[in-house]
């Protein structure tokens, strides 16, 4: 069973390489956010006001997410194998490809990126809102360029080695698990700090450890690329803890140093600068190369996990 999750794990990361985010209504992420949304505004006017009715209603959303898609893949995952092995790591597989969501934000990227050297700065930030769900209205060139390293430095970490991380360790159900978990507490952001403790207090333990093998693993991706590898190291230590997703910024730290640019700081034209929330110092100015850099700092980022993770279950099959 492990090496036919092994084959899955392959086999989904193959298609996102190859096809991406499927962008349809019925795609496993749109329907998350979808039913997400509706629980969401359901329960939260369901529930009193109060710390403690917010709070109950925010963790029995999360139940809630978590039964209605979990229990169906598990399911489905079984009759597949008994079906037949092979059929059972093809519908793992794409379990597989539909939690992880990598190469949606480096096509995201190359859009931003193509609009900017056309000169259409209007297509950049609407391309970039997308990517971000963020107002951008406010945002020049080099405040488009800092946003698109920053959030490509996330999402290499929610979207790539994080779904990874956890598929090596239950293959596609531990997957989905994440995605859920992952895009749950995406829906509740903004919302009401009590309503959204459950989703994102789980959400944030999940990604203790992955994000912190996305961020050791984009700085010596950095060496690879002849980037700024000692200043990915030295910024990953001192900014790595800096934004209030203390996760997120693991890896935006990384890749801070790696381009020698300060991505968080003043990326807003018209917002004061908020020490709390610094990451990187600005050796140069941030601009179009960045964003280019940025997606093989993700690309590397990422194909070296699954590598590494896929290794690692390899030898945990062949041991057992």
């Amino acid at each position: 069973m492990i090496l036919n999750s092994l084959a899955a794990m392959v086999l989904g990361y193959v298609f996102d390489l190859m096809f991406g985010d499927i962008d349809s209504a019925y795609s496993l992420t749109k329907l998350i956010d979808s039913l997400a949304g509706k629980f969401r505004e359901k329960l939260k006017h369901r529930y009193v006001s109060s710390g403690e009715g917010q709070t109950l209603a925010g963790s029995l959303l999360l139940a809630l997410m978590i039964v209605i898609f979990v229990a169906p893949t598990v399911l489905i995952i079984i009759l597949a194998y008994k079906l037949y092995f092979v059929v059972g790591i093809l519908v793992e597989g794409l379990f597989c490809f539909a939690a992880i969501n990598e190469k949606k934000v480096n096509q995201f990227g190359s859009a931003i990126l193509r609009s900017l050297r056309r000169g259409k700065p209007l297509a950049a930030r609407r391309n970039l809102s997308k990517l971000t769900d963020e107002d951008v209205s406010g945002l020049r060139e080099e405040g488009i360029a800092k946003l698109s390293v920053k959030a490509i430095a996330e999402n290499t970490f929610e979207n790539g080695v994080a779904p990874l991380f956890f598929i090596a360790i239950g293959g596609g159900i531990g997957g989905v698990i994440y995605h859920v978990i992952n895009r749950t507490a995406r829906a509740v952001r903004g919302e009401d700090k009590f309503l959204s403790l459950a989703p994102r207090g789980m959400n944030d333990v999940l990604g203790l450890i992955p994000a912190r093998i996305s961020a050791f693993l984009a700085v010596k991706d950095a060496r690879l690329l002849a980037l700024d590898f000692e200043n990915a190291k030295k910024i990953w230590k001192r900014d790595g803890k800096n934004l209030h997703k203390i996760n997120d910024s693991q890896t935006v730290a990384a890749f801070a140093g790696a381009l020698d640019v300060e991505v968080v700081g003043n990326t807003y034209d018209d917002e004061p600068f908020i020490p709390a929330e610094h990451i990187g110092d600005p050796k140069k100015e941030c601009d179009q190369s960045d964003i280019f850099y940025a997606q093989q700092l993700s690309y590397g980022t990422v194909f070296m996990a699954a590598v590494i993770f896929m290794a690692v279950r390899l030898a945990v099959g062949i041991i057992l």
